[in-house]
Formats: structure tokens, sequence, C-alpha cells
């Protein structure tokens, strides 16, 4: 007999907002995004370091509106969304055409498509106070030229 695991209301509130993330992040609302977060929580770009490199409302806002700038088309598909504890853990598509240069990368005008992995981490209000962000940043390279 299989059984069927049930979400709690915290868990699948905190789906929700995850998935409202996504929705915003694909209508490129900064403004939406970040009413989600916690400002002063921790931002996380694994591939660029074993620490959180700065708050969510500092570098994550700026990184996010970088992103939007560079790829104006960007666009994502949520493939799984797992909840563990305070966490809630995305696995989604990325992808978009590069029109500027972003993060020392040259604009070649190419397009990207990459897997990331978003683990959210909520407070006992349901904000997120903390994101990190992890992908196979060569591979995300390579698609742009480098």
């Amino acid at each position: 007999m299989k059984t069927t695991q049930t979400d709690s209301l915290t868990d699948l509130t905190r789906k929700g907002t995850s998935i409202e993330f996504f929705s915003a992040y694909q209508e490129r609302d900064i403004e939406r995004m970040m009413a989600l977060f916690d400002p002063a929580g921790e931002f996380w770009l694994m591939p660029l370091g074993p620490d959180p490199q700065g708050t969510i409302g500092d570098l994550g806002r700026n990184f996010w509106t970088g992103v939007i700038g560079a790829f104006p088309d960007i666009d994502n598909t949520v493939d799984k969304v797992t909840a563990d504890g305070d966490k809630i853990i995305c696995n989604v598509a990325l992808f978009g055409t590069q029109t500027a240069d972003f993060a020392g990368i040259t604009n070649k005008g190419l397009r990207f498509n990459s897997d990331h992995i978003f683990i959210f981490r909520f407070n006992e209000d349901d904000k997120i106070e903390a994101v990190a962000i992890d992908w196979d940043h060569t591979s995300f390279q390579q698609q742009l030229g480098v």
C-alpha cells in the first residue's frame, strides 16, 4: 500500500510564496519579487563562494535588476517544489537571451538554458529570510560564449 504525504498548511503557504516569486520573475516585477522577502535576509549565489554574499534587499535586488536588464526575455519553468523544514527547495529551469553585458560576461546575443536550484528559508511570519541559488556556472558561461 502506498501512503500519501500531505503538506501542512505552512508548507503549502510557503510553496505558494515560492511559486509567486517565480511568477513575478517571469513578469520582471522586481517590486513584487522583493515584497516576498525580508530585505535584511541573506542572499547567496552558491557558485560564487561558500557564504552568502549580501542581503536580499541590497545585493538580491541589484542582482535580479541586472539579470532582467541583461536578459529582457528571461523566463523560468518550475519543475519541482519540495518542503524541508523551514526551507522550500525549487528546481527551476531559467532561460533567456543576453542583450547587454552582465557580471563580466560580454554580450554576444546568445541564449542560455540552465537548471537552477533555489533554496528559500522562511521565518515564522512566512517571509523569505534567506535565499541560496545554485547552478552550473561553467555551463552558463559557455552557453553565453565565455
